[in-house]
């Protein structure tokens, strides 16, 4: 049990539980484990020049229907949710006795940590603690003198597209804090904001009365607690509504929004399956292109050809310090209305670039200095391997469990069970020619969302059903370019 210290502390309104973690559990309990193939098998599927090799990304490749920035919108989706540090390749865990360092909630912990009190790192002194720090000039995450990252999860720093977008987050934050002090946007249920106190005290001067303290903290604990909660709700709904209406099939998604999940049950102690965190969820690395332009003037492969190469000046896209002529052009990565057209992610299918078949160490989260083994450097090996471990079922027979159509064994491109990761990839590449997940794919991955939110008393779909965005256009309509607009963070 989580103690808070002080009535008054924002802890109170931030952290809401988050120091506490999750767990991971089952969404189909009683399916049994595929028969472990072992190293050999996955690395026919996963070596370069294996099964899933796609070689560098071609435009046939591309996906008309998906903007690269969704690459990195679902990065950031799982970041959120999950981070296993406990389990090992090669050793057999049972899922409910790992500990998931993410709340099972679309809370934003990566962004908010656990709030001003217990992360202070975090936030601006200068803002009363109600905003989130970032660089001087704007263009990058705030540092510290050792160039570490001031974010609530260092993996968010990993690669700069998505340290890029965890800064707009930032961003979108503080923007909405300014918007609500001055009265230009209202909190989530249509109420603005009291009046500062007249006559705000230094917190620290001797012998101003407490009441007159408690005052000005109030005001700054509801000026947080307002912006956080109407970031998270719109966070959530473009989860449900911008994100998942792209990557998976709209019919499911509007079924799951409508009539609930019919698989997965959180019930009151909500958990992450591992079904979903070690292969539904990672349709995301297929949609990873070899390379991406930036900027006008900037285009950077994912990794650096020479795994030795110094990161400055930059070349590629791994983490670390941003320079203004590197920073992100939003226009390039999602639809923002801006007359560029952004560039596509590749399709949901059974290939990845090769690129991602042969990691440099720096991207193995755990590794040590000095060559990975290859079969430990290949994504696909590494995510195969992972799924022996968590004992995840078929997908042949999580989509006899879901009543959908088997593919086959041609359809497969190969025989006998098949991992689940693999078959959700290959339903989306026959069914849908990659542009979107097929219907096991996305019913899982619809239904772990939607039923996070629904289990969470304080998302949107839990307190206010009825609730739509309060920062939405003229039409209603609430994208991650309006976020991205709203923000600041769109190139004029």
């Amino acid at each position: 049990m989580t103690s808070l210290h002080g009535s008054s502390s924002r802890a109170l309104h931030s952290a809401a539980g988050n120091t506490v973690s999750g767990s991971f559990g089952r969404m189909f309990p009683n399916l049994p484990a595929r028969r472990p193939t072992g190293l050999e098998t996955a690395k026919e599927f996963g070596l370069p020049g294996g099964t899933m090799d796609g070689g560098a990304t071609t435009p046939e490749q591309e996906n008309p229907k998906l903007a690269a920035g969704f690459t990195y919108f679902g990065q950031f989706i799982d970041h959120d949710l999950t981070l296993d540090v406990m389990s090992q390749l090669g050793r057999t865990d049972e899922p409910s006795e790992l500990t998931d360092f993410r709340t099972p909630r679309l809370d934003m912990d990566t962004v908010y940590g656990s709030g001003p009190t217990v992360s202070p790192h975090l936030y601006a002194p200068d803002s009363h603690e109600t905003k989130l720090t970032l660089s001087r000039d704007g263009v990058d995450l705030g540092r510290t003198s050792q160039q570490v990252a001031l974010i609530g999860d260092p993996r968010n720093d990993e690669n700069m597209l998505l340290a890029q977008l965890h800064l707009a987050m930032i961003k979108f934050h503080n923007e909405v804090v300014d918007a609500l002090r001055s009265g230009r946007i209202t909190d989530v249920y249509g109420q603005h904001l009291p009046p500062k106190p007249p006559d705000e005290p230094p917190t620290s001067q001797p012998g101003v009365p407490l009441d007159q303290l408690l005052d000005v903290e109030n005001y700054y604990n509801t000026v947080f607690s307002s912006a956080q909660r109407l970031v998270r709700w719109h966070y959530q709904w473009l989860v449900v509504h911008d994100f998942l209406m792209r990557v998976a099939d709209p019919e499911v998604v509007r079924d799951v929004e409508k009539n609930g999940p019919q698989f997965f049950v959180p019930g009151d102690s909500p958990f992450i399956p591992v079904e979903f965190a070690a292969a539904a969820f990672r349709f995301g690395h297929p949609t990873v292109r070899s390379d991406y332009r930036v900027n006008d003037t900037f285009v950077g492969k994912i990794f650096p050809d020479d795994p030795e190469a110094p990161a400055m000046p930059r070349t590629d896209l791994r983490g670390g310090p941003v320079l203004p002529e590197h920073a992100v052009d939003w226009a390039r990565f999602f639809p923002v209305g801006a007359g560029t057209e952004p560039q596509c992610a590749r399709r949901i299918i059974a290939s990845l670039n090769t690129q991602l078949l042969d990691l440099p160490v720096s991207a193995v989260p755990g590794s040590k200095e000095g060559a990975l083994a290859r079969p430990v450097a290949s994504l696909v090996v590494r995510n195969l391997l992972r799924s022996e471990t968590l004992g995840l079922p078929s997908g042949q027979d999580v989509a006899r469990k879901t009543g959908e159509a088997v593919l086959s064994d041609r359809e497969l491109g190969t025989t006998g069970p098949v991992y689940l990761w693999y078959y959700v990839l290959k339903e989306a590449e026959v069914r849908s020619g990659g542009l979107h997940l097929g219907p096991v794919g996305s019913r899982m991955v619809a239904e772990v969302l939607i039923g996070l939110l629904d289990a969470d008393p304080s998302s949107y779909r839990y307190a206010f059903p009825q609730w739509k965005p309060t920062l939405s256009d003229a039409y209603g309509q609430f994208t991650i370019g309006d976020l991205l607009r709203f923000a600041g963070a769109v190139r004029s």
